[in-house]
């Protein structure tokens, strides 16, 4: 087993975790005073959002200095700090790196306006736009009029690609990547990293042509093996996850697949859950692929998978506990995000003036001038908008949820008074992070037996995995369902009394079948 395997990694998105000096946003002080809290789970490493300078467009995501902490979370003490106190707890620190674009703020893209040649070279001016469209919608090139020539975004306009083909911007990279590494940074999950190769003139902008020369001489040169790198890349074939990980190249990357599988034919048009789809992803996955995968329920691009496919509200501790024992028994590593550990739901606000995500209101104009009604429109964004992971962390039941002292940068979720870790610590026996503990806990000593092959089965609501020494079932249903369990000892269940020979409401169950 990789020695970067077999890892809990926690996600932090900065701005809404804690705010430890009043203005409403997270910071870097605020992580530092939750650390106790964060290592009782049992985690390895914090996944940090984008913490870099930032106009904050979208939401940090839009780098305009590389070597510089954004003053809104704190400043370079603040991080070597946390980097400090964080090892206290055997605690690893995981940078958010943006490799595609940065900021159309950031210095190189300020002298590639001001008609310097040289910086122009390092992103992609053209006198003539091909035809390739922006993922927020529109066309991907913006005109200059000044410079009369456009350059390109993939994302928003703000947000100007990076031209790897450029050895110069790789060469600038790989040596801003070496500093953090050099100041204790010992993880990097890379943003949209697989459209750090394009080909314009023929449209292909991810993936391109030269796609894993780039990704392993970024390796090569910088993180090696010592390193936890995770990418992230959509849906990759396994020949492309095979290409992109391994000894040179990234340990891991996220496919998301998974929590994709029912994108009819995009995000804002979902059909429900298919357990049977879902399932051949994780065998795929599980059985196929021979690299360490890397399983997220939730991130900040993605709505709460509890909202999302399971009971929110009569079932939610349930429902929550249920998923975790469930991706806690595949191979690879786990990545939580805040929140989950306590059952975070999705905001289910129904006003528009509500979000603040650059995607979500862009969606919603588009929406508008396809003659969507405002009820049509708002039930596609409380369902998934990335707002509804982006909402302050809930700490307790005040006013403004133990998060700050003032109103938070984005308003919070309605069910805060219920659902915050206050709540959820002071009743053990039914609560969804110390059941977090314990399965986790699980999953580190008995994760020999999950690196290996498993036989998956779905029946109507019910899925049962089968391992050599241990068997899972998972009731997806709201309703109790009949079942024959195997006669051996439990070894872990989300309700606390097991009926003889029924499955109750999301209930999950794993039995150990064998010695091992």
């Amino acid at each position: 087993m990789n020695h970067l395997e077999n890892k809990v990694i926690y996600q932090i998105y900065p701005k809404s975790f804690m705010d430890s000096n009043g203005d409403g946003v997270g910071d870097l002080k605020g992580i530092i005073s939750k650390l106790e809290y964060l290592a009782g789970l049992g985690i390895d490493y914090l996944w940090l959002s984008p913490i870099n300078q930032s106009p904050q467009r979208d939401n940090g995501y839009d780098i305009s200095d590389y070597y510089a902490i954004d003053p809104r979370f704190g400043t370079l003490e603040d991080y070597k700090l946390l980097i400090h106190e964080a090892a206290k707890w055997n605690i690893k620190i995981m940078m958010d790196l943006v490799l595609n674009h940065t900021s159309t703020d950031h210095a190189w893209f300020q002298k590639a306006l001001a008609g310097d040649a040289h910086y122009q070279k390092f992103y992609y001016f053209s006198d003539r736009p091909t035809t390739a469209t922006s993922v927020f919608g529109g066309s991907a090139w913006n005109f200059v009029p000044e410079l009369n020539k456009y350059y390109f975004c993939l994302f928003d306009k703000t947000q100007a690609d990076l031209n790897w083909d450029n050895p110069e911007v790789r060469q600038e990279i790989y040596k801003m990547v070496n500093y953090w590494i050099d100041l204790g940074v010992q993880g990097f999950r890379l943003d949209v990293i697989d459209s750090i190769s394009k080909d314009l003139n023929n449209n292909i902008v991810s993936r391109g042509p030269r796609f894993i020369e780039y990704l392993s001489e970024l390796s090569d040169q910088t993180f090696q093996d010592k390193i936890l790198t995770v990418g992230e890349c959509w849906n990759p074939p396994l020949e492309q996850m095979y290409a992109m990980c391994g000894e040179h190249g990234l340990f891991q990357a996220f496919h998301f697949a998974d929590i994709t599988h029912n994108h009819r034919p995009n995000k804002w048009n979902l059909d429900p859950l298919s357990l049977k789809t879902v399932v051949e992803v994780y065998e795929k996955w599980q059985n196929q692929y021979a690299g360490a995968p890397a399983w997220a329920m939730n991130n900040h691009d993605s709505p709460r998978l509890l909202s999302l496919w399971l009971d929110d509200q009569t079932y939610r501790y349930e429902s929550a506990t249920l998923l975790i024992t469930l991706y806690s028994m595949f191979k690879g590593n786990l990545y939580l995000y805040q929140g989950e550990e306590i059952g975070m739901t999705n905001a289910h606000q129904e006003d528009i003036n509500w979000y603040n995500d650059i995607e979500t209101l862009n969606a919603y104009q588009e929406m508008k001038e396809q003659g969507l009604s405002e009820e049509e429109i708002m039930q596609k964004i409380m369902k998934v908008s990335r707002d509804n992971a982006r909402v302050s962390m809930h700490w307790n039941a005040s006013t403004y949820a133990g998060f700050s002292t003032v109103k938070p940068w984005l308003g919070l979720a309605q069910n805060h008074t219920t659902v915050n870790v206050a709540n959820d610590l002071a009743n053990p026996q039914h609560s969804i992070y110390y059941y977090y503990k314990s399965i986790l806990a699980l999953r580190k000593n008995f994760y020999p037996h999950i690196n290996t092959m498993a036989t998956f089965h779905v029946d109507d609501s019910i899925l049962t995995i089968t391992y050599p020494t241990h068997k899972l079932y998972a009731n997806f249903s709201a309703k109790a369902t009949d079942y024959t369990p195997p006669l051996a000892p439990i070894l872990i269940s989300n309700y606390e009394e097991n009926l003889p020979h029924q499955l109750q409401p999301y209930q999950a169950i794993i039995y150990q079948i064998a010695n091992g």
